[in-house]
């Protein structure tokens, strides 16, 4: 009798192509960074997915430590690019994501950026156009930093600091709709607009 594997049960479904739905290309001019020693607890990916976007969608927040919040890092427009690729032999394979971003400029805090991460262990969070964060950096895996900085030459050139995140991941950038805690208030992890806070609650 054939073992039949019941925990692995395939949830393959049509991926239809919608003529005339736009899928925009690039990212916002903004990621989200913060070290793994101020996250108190990570979200979590369902170990039983029901359907495609299960396998790649956190559920729950990051849990930070006490005053601890993500500190955004403003980009050079349309110079940033998420990738994601396929690594390792048959049974054991990862995916293999690449965030590469430039800063504009190579002054005081900027240097001072890439100086204090350079072996640090960081989490980034890349939006998309449409809003929706991806992680780069988990409880399991941590990036590599490749950091470096560019004067230029001529007046034409780009004087920038970049930043490269190379992580291992089980899945492609795993998608963030949850709470991004920042010092201007909550972000949407699912639109990348700000939540409103609640409101207070009288005792009166």
């Amino acid at each position: 009798m054939a073992y039949k594997c019941t925990d692995a049960e395939s949830i393959y479904v049509d991926l239809p192509f919608c003529r005339g739905k736009k899928s925009l290309p690039g990212l916002r001019g903004k990621v989200y960074g913060i070290s793994k020693r101020d996250i108190v607890s990570y979200p979590t990916i369902t170990q039983k997915p029901a359907k495609l976007a299960d396998f790649v969608t956190y559920t729950g927040d990051f849990k930070l430590a006490a005053d601890k919040k993500w500190h955004q890092v403003g980009l050079i427009p349309d110079q940033s690019q998420l990738q994601s690729e396929s690594q390792g032999s048959y049974g054991s394979k990862t995916f293999k994501n690449t965030l590469k971003v430039l800063i504009p400029g190579t002054e005081e805090d900027a240097t001072g950026y890439i100086c204090e991460a350079n072996n640090d262990e960081m989490i980034y969070l890349a939006v998309q156009r449409n809003g929706k964060a991806r992680v780069l950096g988990s409880d399991a895996f941590t990036p590599m930093l490749t950091l470096s900085q560019d004067s230029g030459q001529s007046a034409t050139d780009t004087n920038a600091t970049t930043i490269q995140i190379e992580v291992t991941d089980i899945c492609p950038a795993p998608f963030y709709p949850g709470k991004i805690e920042t010092a201007d208030g909550n972000i949407s992890g699912a639109t990348g607009i700000a939540v409103a806070a609640a409101p207070a609650v009288s005792h009166d």
